[in-house]
């Protein structure tokens, strides 16, 4: 097996070596950051804070906080946004990513067709020149953390 890179940005955290947009904010359980390959604003990415490669092996407290959590991440997209739905997805099936994570997006009022549903993944893994820039994701990230630290 590859070695996990949402292991290595989980330890990259830890050792406060992280940039804002990747370290929006940290529960006991789960890490909230935005997603770094993606040309769509607004997909955020909880992950799990210790290794687990599926959903089944999260532990009772994990699994509640992670409701909780996805509550709160879903209500700061639409106050910050304005979207009006978020959409949820996990899969854990990346070869560098087999680690339990779930991508929390928002879903604009005037999405465009090719981008609802399933089809927004067509943002993820984009070319580097495509990806949302980092101002921009620091701009969101900071009225995130805002939100979050506010639900507390």
């Amino acid at each position: 097996m590859s070695t996990c890179n949402s292991c290595q940005r989980i330890h990259d955290r830890n050792a406060g070596k992280a940039p804002l947009w990747d370290e929006i904010y940290r529960s006991r359980s789960w890490d909230v950051v935005q997603a770094y390959n993606s040309s769509y604003l607004g997909w955020l990415v909880l992950v799990l804070r210790r290794h687990a490669e599926a959903i089944d092996e999260l532990a009772a407290d994990e699994a509640l906080e992670l409701g909780s959590l996805l509550r709160q991440v879903s209500l700061a997209l639409k106050q910050e946004l304005g979207c009006s739905k978020t959409y949820v997805m996990q899969f854990a099936e990346s070869p560098d990513h087999p680690h339990v994570h779930f991508h929390v997006v928002a879903r604009m009022p005037e999405q465009a067709p090719e981008d609802r549903a399933y089809r927004i993944f067509r943002h993820l893994g984009a070319p580097l020149e495509q990806r949302c820039g980092e101002e921009q994701l620091n701009q969101l990230a900071r009225g995130i953390r805002a939100r979050l630290d506010a639900l507390e």
